[in-house]
């Protein structure tokens, strides 16, 4: 890190876009990416598709040091790279001693917006599989605790639980929505049109504890810098038709994370197989 300290943000920014590049070149994860889409955007040409997927790489690729220098920038320094809108809103919503969840994606640099709204806003907690480290998983999550990111490492079966205790300790809860999970424990709300194997989670959460539910991702700027776009709190229906009405809260939650890869295409992950699982109506 100590190279890093000593470089501009600027020149990290081009040598991570550079690198972001160069896996494109090379074609990792490049027939994913065109995959993916051409099944989002069928009225885009071959060539516009193109364009999107080697931006997304270069997006990638300036992720990287954005993130990884969180820890050592001031909170000025923070405030002029991600500038909030309507963040008074969950602010409000935990002074209640309400249960706040806000759902993200792999969209921006989703990290940099965890951190540095735990720097500068409010405690958050996060949560991610249990898994055997390598050395970038360890470094990634040294970071996100540096940045005072509370990481919730989970077992299968286990997310649910470690959420509310994250809830009842008064942190906001991170959760990403857009990962693909195992049809046993799916709803499957459409994204771009096809169904997506996405976790309850967030609505479990609406339904059962109260939680206020939030969106959020942070959108591009000129000049390097992001936006924090924060919307809800979204409410859940409550029909007598539970999982109707777990459905239909995630189809919000997965309709506002659509909305906003359709203005700004090259920030999603185009590189996971976002529709691997499909529903039993399908075998």
């Amino acid at each position: 890190m100590g190279v890093l300290a000593r470089l501009s943000r600027r020149w990290l920014l081009a040598l991570g876009a550079a690198v972001g590049w160069l896996a494109w070149a090379v074609g990792i994860r490049r027939r994913v990416v065109l995959s993916n889409l051409a099944l989002a955007f069928p009225e885009k040409s071959p060539g516009e598709r193109r364009a999107i997927a080697r931006a997304t790489f270069r997006n990638l690729g300036r992720m990287i040091p954005e993130f990884l220098l969180v820890p050592q920038m001031s909170e000025a320094e923070l405030e002029a790279v991600l500038e909030y809108g309507g963040f008074e809103k969950i602010t409000e919503a935990t002074a209640r001693g309400q249960g706040v969840v806000v759902c993200t994606a792999h969209f921006g640099n989703w990290d940099l917006l965890q951190a540095a709204s735990s720097r500068l806003r409010t405690r958050v907690s996060s949560v991610s599989r249990h898994e055997a480290r390598t050395g970038a998983d360890s470094l990634w999550k040294r970071t996100r605790a540096r940045s005072g990111v509370e990481e919730l490492a989970v077992k299968r079966g286990e997310t649910l639980k470690a959420a509310v205790r994250a809830l009842k300790a008064g942190n906001v809860l991170g959760y990403v929505i857009d990962q693909n999970v195992s049809r046993r424990r799916a709803v499957f709300p459409t994204f771009f049109g096809v169904a997506a194997a996405t976790s309850p989670t967030p609505a479990y959460l609406a339904m059962r504890y109260g939680a206020r539910v939030f969106f959020a991702v942070a959108t591009p700027l000129p000049g390097g810098r992001y936006r924090a776009e924060i919307e809800g709190p979204f409410e859940l229906q409550r029909s007598g038709d539970r999982e109707a009405d777990v459905l239909a809260f995630m189809q919000t939650l997965n309709d506002r994370l659509e909305h906003f890869v359709r203005l700004h295409p090259a920030s999603w992950y185009w590189l996971h197989r976002r529709w691997k699982t499909r529903p039993e109506s399908e075998d």
